[in-house]
């Protein structure tokens, strides 16, 4: 019976990420064991000072349970945060190599001195290849897999960021405890 709930719960996830975008990349990142019980989707904006202080509590609370949850990241960028979706670009493209989850550590850091050459300088900080990441994103490589989070989230009715799923329920974040406690209690 387990196996059915965990089939039923995830096999929506697992449609959705085979539905053809144009580069076929719309997935979110993920963090986890994608066979966890527990799945915690956030939809969140890289310049949200919510998202900020949350966000990191969320991936820290999926590291310490990686017995049991696996986190998927959506860009849901707001159209009035000024750096909000090249940021969520510029996060892709350093997941292509390897270092999405610090490259946003870094970001949700250093929310007030995000800009344009803030986002290249982190990049050299993380020692990416920087001929293959400003090409990504100076070329929007990036651009359709953010804009298909966001139709995600529209979809979904996202109220605005962050915005928490746990096992394809809408939640409210209520602290890094209660919120291990309730993960702990699925």
């Amino acid at each position: 019976m387990k196996k059915l709930f965990t089939l039923l719960i995830f096999l929506p996830a697992i449609l959705l990420t085979s539905c053809g975008y144009e580069n076929g990349d719309n997935t979110p990142m993920m963090l986890g064991d994608s066979d966890a019980p527990v799945l915690i989707e956030e939809f969140s904006d890289i310049q949200c000072p919510a998202c900020g202080i949350i966000s990191p509590q969320i991936e820290e609370l999926a590291r310490n349970n990686s017995d049991i949850v696996r986190l998927d990241y959506y860009h849901f960028p707001l159209s009035y945060h000024e750096y909000a979706f090249i940021g969520a670009e510029a996060t892709e493209c350093a997941a292509n190599q390897g270092e999405g989850w610090e490259y946003l550590a870094m970001a949700f850091a250093n929310q007030k001195s995000l800009s344009d050459d803030f986002f290249y300088s982190m990049a050299e900080d993380l020692g990416l290849d920087m001929d293959t990441f400003i090409a990504c994103v100076d070329n929007n490589e990036k651009k359709e897999k953010i804009l298909s989070h966001l139709r995600e989230g529209k979809e979904r009715q996202i109220p605005g960021t962050p915005s928490l799923f746990i096992n394809g329920e809408m939640v409210k974040w209520a602290g890094y405890e209660q919120m291990e406690a309730y993960i702990k209690s699925l």
